[in-house]
């Protein structure tokens, strides 16, 4: 996929399409950012940018990207071009010592049919302990013909020098308006843009059915907890266990708080993000002044940008629950009103 195919990450593309354009690609790089958004496909971009055989060799110098169509593209799309190495974790456990050994053997020798090896560690945080030594090794030794692309959802958990020794590029989650545009690209439901936390891959792999569920889940246990102290650092606990998924949470969260604003502010006038909804999503407005729920949405837009300073889930999870409680009233039950809809579930069900 050329550079020009990969939506919402705008700020990425451009600056790797700069430097491929200018001459400047360093020898390492670390695509940061949530799983799913696109970091292993950008970095399948750069490789067909720098190996494209269009246009005399080299990809268009206009637009400093791949053509998509030429036989080099096409192995790199299809995953068998010899100068295009994707190192994964074997039997998806861990990158061991033994596969890192075999990029060192191979990072110095001359490119089989492209002008440049391209090494994709992914998910590069995977590495064993010797094999981040022995990588990091590699990384001391410059070899001009290869360049080394780091994805990961947690740049913190890679060593401190394997880091500095590359150029991060974050990645962010992607916008509804972008995640619709790709679910119409493959023909799927427009309703998983908004269940889909910000990332494409789920997006493409949600049942909208058992999404919604999730959905429910998340709201109503977030909100059931602001009842309690104890609850609230339960739930805590829980959602600053898995980083990727608090970030997937916290989008949802988001998007839920904004229609309560919407619903208190605009009534029906303006379409919410979490429409299937909207009688339930009224109700839970209702409940509070509107200062409350700005509060409420300004803690959970903080999170987001904690977690995006790579600061510590568990803290951020327990700061932002707090100043929920604070936001809606220290001594009132916060818990999502239930419908009583008959077969309904989660935060607006009657079980």
């Amino acid at each position: 996929m050329p550079f020009a195919e990969i939506l919402g990450q705008d700020r990425a593309v451009a600056f790797l399409r700069s430097a491929w354009q200018t001459g400047r690609l360093s020898q390492a790089y670390c695509f940061a950012g949530p799983a799913g958004v696109g970091k292993r496909t950008a970095a399948l971009a750069l490789a067909q940018a720098i190996n494209c055989l269009a246009a005399g060799g080299a990809a268009s110098e206009a637009t400093a990207d791949a053509c998509g169509r030429c036989a080099a593209c096409r192995k790199i799309a299809a995953g068998n071009h010899p100068d295009v190495i994707e190192v994964r974790p074997e039997e998806k456990t861990v990158i061991t010592i033994d596969q890192i050994r075999e990029v060192a053997a191979r990072a110095s020798l001359r490119a089989y049919e492209g002008r440049a090896k391209v090494w994709i560690l992914d998910p590069a945080d995977q590495m064993q302990e010797p094999a981040a030594n022995a990588f990091l090794k590699t990384l001391e030794e410059p070899a001009g013909v290869s360049l080394f692309i780091l994805v990961t959802a947690t740049p913190s958990a890679l060593l401190p020098t394997i880091l500095s020794r590359c150029q991060e590029l974050r990645f962010d989650l992607l916008g509804e308006g972008h995640l619709r545009d790709l679910l119409a690209r493959h023909g799927r439901p427009p309703e998983a843009a908004a269940l889909a936390g910000g990332s494409a891959a789920r997006a493409l792999a949600l049942d909208v059915a058992e999404a919604h569920a999730r959905r429910d889940r998340i709201v109503q246990e977030v909100w059931d907890a602001l009842g309690s102290l104890p609850a609230v650092l339960e739930r805590a606990d829980d959602l600053g266990s898995d980083r990727p998924a608090f970030e997937a949470a916290l989008e949802i969260l988001a998007g839920y708080t904004r229609d309560m604003i919407v619903a208190k502010i605009a009534g029906g006038a303006v379409p919410l993000v979490h429409g299937d909804r909207e009688a339930d999503v009224a109700r839970l407005a209702a409940r509070y002044p509107v200062g409350a729920i700005l509060n409420v949405f300004e803690a959970q837009v903080e999170a987001q940008r904690a977690l995006a300073r790579r600061a510590n889930p568990r803290f951020t999870a327990e700061r932002m629950l707090l100043r929920m409680r604070d936001a809606v009233g220290r001594g009132q039950p916060a818990c999502v009103p239930r419908t009583g809809r008959e077969g309904s579930h989660g935060p607006h069900g009657s079980g």
